[in-house]
């Protein structure tokens, strides 16, 4: 039905004035908007027509304006973090109102998309994941915003001293200056099967020597049923290889450099370090050299081995239905010792990752409120205790009801041990191409193409050269 003229102007101002009053009123609470259907008498043609209006109703709570409603911005991660930084982006945005788009990559990249990404100009992403070795690197290759003046602005706010002291430098610290929040505190733990170890008779080891000779037990004892006494991470992938190797070299109480920063990563000790790697192969989940995260937690969680190095979320996972056929049968230790003189249970900091803002980053100031956001004690609880492959950064996220509950308070304070003066992998510009050479002759090693003496030696000569000693 087509409406009369005058009864068409008449109604739309009727309309206009409704609006003009709405707009010049006190704000009112927030109101939940509504189609309906409303019986309109028009008075010029008396004639009855239904039309399709807008009715506001009043709802009863207020709703908090978010600051950055219609922002955004772009975030690298890595995959293993892709459902965590999802989940903080999808919490940022309800809290703030900004959408962060998630860039995912493989952790092997990771470096290298930082990179050409600023030295190309392209300027895509704002906020970046770094591999906390790779922190020199970046810096030397102006990827990452000097964060030096932010972290001493929101220093309280931020609490730095929770922060764990033995990552709070390693992840953040280049030359006096901070250029990264700690994201992802990662070492490892020897876990174990409980089951499979009572099964075949051997104890959580506490010696590397012991931990070959339970791996020897189960293997010789169950591989027929495709059990094996543990899995060994072997890909020549340096973040996958040298942490299983740096695991042993720090029970033997080695190292890479003397205090004069002269390379000593052939010394007796680091020898025997890859020796015993060597020697344990022959017992581990086939076949090591091809074992990276995926083989290793597979074979873990589905009951086929007895033990595994791990990171700490490992726990987790282990008690997760939709992927464990082990839940409540696990437990966790600290890294095993070497042997000799300075032989200790010191665990490494394997992995780990943090958070940085490139240079080139399109929303700077968002880019910062997503940094703060992330830091927060209680995002530091939240975001670890889902299933999403991060590890805490925090010293309160262990004490936190909520994580113990979550991951067991067993494993959150084998954890908060093993970070406690754990040792952190270098961090200089020239690490990249050290960790390369070292990563080539350790999987020769493993290999059987040069013993471990000969492999250490390489590296210590191809070191001195890279370091110009």
């Amino acid at each position: 039905m087509r409406l009369h003229n005058r009864s068409f102007t008449m109604l739309s101002g009727a309309l206009a004035a409704a609006l003009l009053l709405c707009a010049c009123a006190a704000p009112a609470a927030p109101s939940a908007v509504q189609e309906v259907e409303v019986t309109r008498q028009v008075e010029v043609t008396r004639e009855v027509e239904v039309v399709r209006e807008v009715v506001v109703t009043p709802t009863s709570e207020a709703v908090a304006p978010r600051p950055f409603e219609g922002q955004s911005i772009n975030v690298l991660t890595i995959q293993p973090h892709a459902v965590a930084t999802r989940a903080l982006a999808r919490w940022f945005e309800e809290e703030t109102g900004a959408r962060v788009q998630v860039l995912v990559v493989p952790y092997a990249n990771v470096t290298e998309k930082t990179i050409l990404d600023v030295t190309s100009g392209a300027g895509e992403y704002d906020v970046v994941e770094i591999w906390y070795p790779m922190l020199g690197k970046l810096v030397e290759s102006g990827a990452l915003e000097d964060l030096t003046q932010w972290w001493e602005e929101n220093k309280a706010a931020l609490q730095f001293d929770d922060f764990v002291p033995s990552i709070a430098d390693p992840y953040t610290l280049i030359d006096g200056k901070r250029w990264a929040l700690p994201y992802d505190g990662d070492t490892h733990l020897l876990f174990y099967n409980r089951e499979l170890l009572d099964k075949y008779g051997v104890k959580p080891p506490t010696t590397w020597a012991e931990y070959r000779e339970a791996c020897k037990t189960i293997t010789e004892q169950g591989k027929s049923e495709g059990i094996y006494g543990c899995a060994i991470m072997g890909a020549k992938v340096p973040i996958i290889l040298l942490s299983t190797f740096i695991n042993r070299l720090q029970g033997y109480g080695a190292g890479f450099f003397d205090q004069d920063g002269k390379p000593t990563i052939n010394s007796p000790e680091a020898v025997a370090a890859l020796q015993e790697l060597v020697d344990q192969l022959p017992h581990a989940l086939p076949d090591p050299k091809a074992v990276a995260f995926d083989e290793a937690l597979g074979g873990f969680t589905t009951g086929k081995v007895g033990m595994v190095e791990f990171w700490t979320d490992l726990g987790q996972m282990s008690d997760n239905p939709e992927q464990s056929k082990i839940m409540g049968k696990w437990g966790a230790v600290p890294m095993p010792k070497g042997e000799g003189p300075n032989a200790a249970s010191r665990p490494a900091l394997n992995a780990g990752f943090a958070l940085g803002i490139s240079p080139l980053a399109q929303n700077k100031p968002l880019a910062y409120e997503f940094l703060k956001f992330v830091g927060r004690p209680d995002i530091n609880v939240r975001v670890n205790t889902i299933v999403g492959g991060l590890d805490p950064t925090r010293k309160s996220t262990f004490d936190a009801e909520a994580y113990r509950k979550h991951v067991t308070p067993e494993l959150a304070d084998a954890a908060k041990a093993a970070l406690s003066g754990a040792f952190a992998w270098p961090t200089n510009a020239k690490w990249p191409e050290l960790q390369d050479v070292l990563t080539e002759n350790v999987a020769e090693a493993l290999a059987g193409t040069k013993t471990p003496q000969q492999a250490l030696d390489d590296t210590q000569a191809k070191w001195l050269e890279i370091l110009g000693q």
